[in-house]
């Protein structure tokens, strides 16, 4: 079978974006999932992939040299990992900016004694 198109084959690098300064496609995998650790699959013990590629009604081995990620019992391989959304071609950002929220809480009228340390003070007129 033409190694194109093994289903559990990965996939090249769908995003454009992920290029580098050579114009070269950048073939940089990320795994985001916690607890899961990446392994290459090495000897003749028979190892299969835990999920079915499309249109396949059998799980698939891990062939010897096979770079897969695990988690406990579970082996995936890169194909199936990455349709399931555990490895991504793009670094997890850093995420959107938290806005500064301007709460107006009024001091308590408690005749000028607080039971706490701080002082409630009202925000800066701008």
């Amino acid at each position: 079978m033409d190694p194109e198109r093994r289903p559990n084959a990965p996939r090249p690098n769908p995003s454009p974006r992920a290029t580098g300064t050579s114009g070269v496609v950048s073939q940089r995998m990320y795994l985001h999932e916690p607890g899961w650790s990446v392994s290459l699959k090495v000897g003749s013990e028979r190892v299969f992939c835990y999920q079915m590629a499309p249109g396949q009604d059998y799980y698939h081995r891990l062939l010897d040299g096979e770079i897969f990620v695990h988690h406990n019992d579970e082996r995936l391989c890169l194909a199936c990992a990455h349709r399931r959304g555990l490895i991504s071609y793009e670094p997890r950002g850093l995420g959107a900016a938290l806005i500064p929220l301007d709460l107006a809480i009024e001091p308590e009228a408690t005749g000028g004694t607080t039971p706490s340390t701080f002082d409630l003070q009202p925000p800066p007129e701008e």
